[in-house]
């Protein structure tokens, strides 16, 4: 059996996925977010919406696959609440950035994080890859958005993201 799953995937193809036990076969609530350390890039958990109102994370070392239509962990003892690991607390939101201005270190803003590329090659090592501008009417009807890479960012801000005026230079010619 092939394995079709592309190595790179945008969150918005991620966001809503169903997060289903392997023990049981069960569907216990849809991906909504997720948490990432600042400093590594690394995506500490996802958040999975397991109700109208409760939430419960999913630490990334407990994930088992990341599918096209599915995110599959061990069981639901792999659910933990939000406020029962303190890490949680130092991680920016991944949904958060969908707002963030992309600034350069000149002061420019280049423009706003349209998506987030990650890298789910190991599922249980998840981390950002990389970053994709929101385009204009051009880049939406082309499908082709300019991406920079989340190793050129050189500083996460309260609601910016700031990357060296080179990469911004060439983010620009694009």
């Amino acid at each position: 059996m092939q394995n079709n799953t592309p190595a790179m995937r945008k969150w918005s193809d991620l966001q809503g996925l169903a997060a289903v036990t392997i023990d049981t076969g069960t569907k216990v609530g849809t991906i909504d977010d997720f948490y990432f350390d600042p400093q590594t890039n690394a995506v500490y958990a996802l958040l999975i919406k397991t109700g109208l109102f409760a939430r419960r994370a999913l630490k990334s070392d407990a994930i088992n696959a990341i599918g096209l239509d599915a995110v599959t962990f061990a069981n639901e003892n792999a659910l933990i609440k939000e406020n029962s690991d303190s890490q949680l607390e130092k991680m920016l939101s991944g949904h958060s950035l969908l707002a963030y201005r992309v600034l350069s270190e000149g002061g420019n803003v280049i423009g706003t994080v349209g998506n987030v590329l990650l890298d789910t090659t190991k599922p249980t090592e998840l981390h950002i890859a990389a970053f994709e501008l929101a385009g204009g009417l051009r880049a939406h009807i082309s499908g082709h958005y300019p991406t920079f890479e989340a190793k050129q960012v050189t500083r996460y801000g309260q609601d910016v993201i700031v990357i060296s005026d080179a990469v911004a230079q060439t983010l620009e010619q694009k």
